[in-house]
C-alpha cells in the first residue's frame, strides 16, 4: 500500500497551489450563521451581504466559469418547537461571482415567507463546478 505525506502541493511550476479546476471537490461552501451576521465556516467566500429579511449574498474569492454550477442549500433548526413550520434554504439566482441565498419557513398553507436565520441555527450552502 502506497502513502503519499505532504503540507503543500504545487503547481506543475511548483510556483503555487494547484487550482481547483475540473475536479469534482466542492468550489464553495458556507455556513451562514444566525440572523445572516457572520459566515461561521466557509471555502472561496469572500464577502457576505445581507440584502434583507432572509435574503443574503455569497461573494466568491474566485469566480466559477459561468453561472451553470451545481447548488445546494440546507437550513439546520436546532430547537425542540412545536410549530409546523418546516425551515428552508434555497437558492434564489447564480451568477460566476456570486450566489443569492433565500432563508425562511413554508407555513402551514405551503407558503414559503423570508425569515432571517434563529438564533439556534444556520444556513449552509454548498456549490460544484468549474472555476474560472
Amino acid at each position: 500500500m502506497s502513502e503519499i505525506r505532504a503540507t503543500t502541493i504545487s503547481d506543475e511550476t511548483g510556483n503555487g497551489p494547484i487550482a481547483l479546476t475540473k475536479q469534482s471537490a466542492a468550489k464553495v461552501f458556507a455556513e451562514i450563521g444566525p440572523s445572516g451576521g457572520s459566515l461561521l465556516k466557509s471555502f472561496n467566500v469572500s464577502s457576505l451581504d445581507d440584502d434583507g429579511t432572509g435574503e443574503y449574498g455569497l461573494n466568491f474569492v474566485t469566480s466559477f466559469s459561468d453561472a451553470n454550477y451545481a447548488s445546494s442549500g440546507a437550513y439546520t433548526y436546532n430547537y425542540n418547537h412545536s410549530s409546523q413550520n418546516h425551515r428552508v434554504c434555497t437558492i434564489e439566482s447564480k451568477s460566476a461571482g456570486s450566489v443569492e441565498v433565500d432563508t425562511g419557513y413554508t407555513n402551514a398553507s405551503g407558503v414559503q415567507l423570508r425569515y432571517d436565520i434563529e438564533s439556534t441555527a444556520d444556513a449552509s450552502v454548498i456549490l460544484f463546478g468549474d472555476l474560472a
